[in-house]
């Protein structure tokens, strides 16, 4: 059976551990917080009242479901963000500026490659600097 705590005053619900604040959470006036532990339970009050033991949680029911809205909401949105996270980066402009394998090495690594090539006398479309920089210009066609 299902876990639950309730905070009326700051309209926060964790159903099985995973919290949410609810736009409203309706109990009486004097009610601070409703514990429910699986098999068990009490209601707390803010007004001196005895804590009452209670041993189901249906009167709650409806904030659960609310509660459950809430989560499938939250988890719709996240799945749209994520969505949309991923078209982003399919983009030209994305891959252009934040993926790393298709843009040029730092200045100085290019000037190595360069110097190496300058040695080994491959100054043409044959040495590494050359491939590297073939390398992005065709990921990034203009």
């Amino acid at each position: 059976m299902a876990t639950l705590t309730i905070i009326k005053d700051d309209k926060y619900v964790r159903v099985d551990g995973l919290g949410k604040t609810l736009d409203a959470v309706v109990l009486p006036a004097n009610v601070h917080a409703v514990q429910w532990d699986g098999t068990a339970g009490e209601v707390e009050y803010n007004d001196g009242t005895v804590n009452l033991v209670i041993d189901n949680i249906s009167a709650y029911s409806t904030i659960m479901s609310d509660h459950a809205t809430k989560k499938a909401a939250d988890e719709a949105a996240d799945a749209a963000a994520a969505s949309a996270q991923t078209a982003l980066e399919a983009t030209h402009g994305w891959k252009r500026q934040y993926d790393d394998t298709t843009s040029y090495s730092d200045i100085g690594d290019q000037l190595d490659q360069l110097y190496v090539d300058m040695l080994a006398g491959k100054l043409d479309a044959t040495g590494t600097w050359a491939v590297a920089i073939k390398a992005v210009k065709d990921a990034h066609p203009k």
